[in-house]
């Protein structure tokens, strides 16, 4: 097992300590090669002793978790965030595909967090030039408009980046969700629609019925009926659920 060399940023003394003391213990070829409750020391560290790991925690005061990335050009190291529950941090870090721990969290939630950092490790090395989910991350941190950010789609073959503003409707087939895109190509993602909902509340998506969840930006026109049909650019009509009708056209008026 190859040695991972670890750097633990945290406001909080008694995380650090929590998460030292279970790395020692509990997962072997970890070594906390430094420690710091601030941006500006785990910059510091980090330029200094070049980690393969951070674990990064999201909320601490004047500058959080994303303040520290957004000061590199390109991220080297493997991050995993750890973090109470915030919506806003966990959605960003959601919509990015990007490893967390969500506060408190078990020692076999560790262990398979850093199981996959090492197999990222790995296809880092296979993968040389590759966009990864953490290059994503930071383009779309530099992006001012929602809909310009992409979106990590996990498939059966690994993850596809796709601009938010290229997703014309997503539809629930079960626990996964097929996305239809502006160019009529589609893809089986293994997620289920309410993620997507979740994920894409912010980015004018509305859910209009329980299979299926719509671009308002991409909604062409509407047809009027007992709950109606949304027209989409891409030919299809949409039924529009009766009990989502009238929270549906509030939406509509905005665009």
């Amino acid at each position: 097992m190859s040695e991972i060399r670890a750097i633990i940023v945290d406001d909080e003394q008694h995380c650090i300590d929590a998460l030292q003391t279970m790395l020692e213990k509990k997962c072997p070829g970890v070594e906390v090669i430094g420690t710091a409750k601030s941006v500006k020391d785990a910059k510091e560290q980090i330029d200094e002793k070049h980690p393969d790991l951070v674990f990064l925690d999201v909320e601490m005061p004047y500058q959080n978790g994303f303040e520290l990335l957004k000061q590199f050009e390109k991220v080297s190291f493997d991050v995993i965030f750890t973090t109470a529950y915030e919506q806003y941090a966990l959605k960003a870090i959601k919509f990015n595909a990007l490893d967390y721990l969500l506060k408190p969290f078990s020692i076999k939630e560790l262990q398979d967090a850093l199981e996959k950092s090492r197999e990222r490790k790995g296809n880092r090395v296979k993968d040389l030039g590759a966009q990864s989910p953490m290059d994503v991350f930071l383009q779309n941190m530099k992006t001012m408009q929602q809909s310009h950010k992409k979106i990590a789609l996990p498939t059966i073959n690994g993850l596809v980046f796709m601009p938010v503003q290229n997703i014309v409707r997503c539809e629930s087939t079960g626990n996964y969700t097929r996305i239809f895109f502006t160019d009529k190509k589609n893809l089986m993602v293994s997620r289920p629609l309410k993620e997507f909902e979740e994920l894409l509340s912010d980015v004018d998506f509305f859910r209009v019925h329980n299979s299926h969840l719509i671009n308002m930006q991409q909604m062409q026109s509407y047809i009027q009926g007992e709950g109606g049909f949304a027209l989409m650019s891409d030919g299809t009509q949409v039924e529009v659920s009766r009990r989502r009708k009238a929270e549906f056209l509030k939406k509509a008026m905005q665009f």
